[in-house]
């Protein structure tokens, strides 16, 4: 999978927006016309899960080594065809998209 960084560096009081929303219309416009078919917040360890989706045990937070853990990338690349992955640094946030 690709992997594109990006980093918000600001001088003064402004901050850059940490809110998912805006950081996928960031990610939609800076690669036009893929979307985003997942995310993961490392800082709080949410994600987009297409196992929860099915309502399915999210195999993603198992601990690595462990009978049952898939990594979170391989399932983006298996079941939704993701290729890139945009990080947002500031945010601590991946955002994947096809």
């Amino acid at each position: 999978m690709d992997r594109a960084t990006i980093r918000v560096e600001v001088e003064g009081a402004a901050r850059a927006s940490e809110i998912i929303a805006d950081l996928r219309t960031a990610a939609e416009t800076l690669y036009f016309p893929m979307r985003v078919v997942g995310f993961w917040d490392h800082g709080r360890g949410m994600h987009l899960c297409p196992h929860e989706e099915r309502r399915q045990v999210c195999p993603h937070v198992i601990p690595e080594g462990e009978p049952g853990h898939v990594d979170y990338v391989v399932s983006l690349q298996r079941e939704r065809q993701a290729n890139l992955e945009v990080y947002f640094e500031h945010a601590d946030v991946s955002m994947y998209l096809r």
